[in-house]
């Protein structure tokens, strides 16, 4: 079985080649709505950005395409962020990553395959 999860050198490395990494963080709620919560970093010149999405729960076992579920929150568009934070450099994203969500720096993975991470979300019956 391939691994998932990408080592802090890696997802640095993938953040200097251009691509976006993500990790899945699970259940969330907003306003008695029921959601689910990733986040997606992006590299920049000198830096990075940490991009928090909330979007509905609306996936099946057929349907995992989470980044069309719509945000949570209705004054958001669609693929828009509930927040994006700025970094000088990755470590410091991977700290505020860690304090704010414990062990989420240890599940990061290349950019979509946060949809396997949905599904497995799905099949444990939403036990996140």
């Amino acid at each position: 079985m391939p691994r998932r999860y990408l080592s802090s050198g890696e997802a640095h490395a993938a953040l200097r080649r251009g691509k976006a990494i993500e990790v899945f963080l699970g259940a969330c709620s907003r306003s008695d709505c029921h959601g689910i919560r990733w986040v997606q970093i992006r590299g920049l010149p000198n830096g990075c950005e940490l991009h928090l999405y909330e979007t509905a729960d609306l996936g099946s076992k057929d349907y995992t395409d989470l980044y069309e579920f719509g945000p949570l929150d209705p004054e958001l568009e669609q693929y828009e962020a509930n927040e994006v934070l700025t970094f000088s450099s990755f470590e410091e994203c991977l700290k505020t990553l860690e304090t704010r969500w414990p062990g989420a720096p240890s599940r990061l993975t290349n950019e979509f395959v946060v949809q396997d991470e949905y599904a497995d979300y799905l099949r444990r019956g939403r036990d996140v």
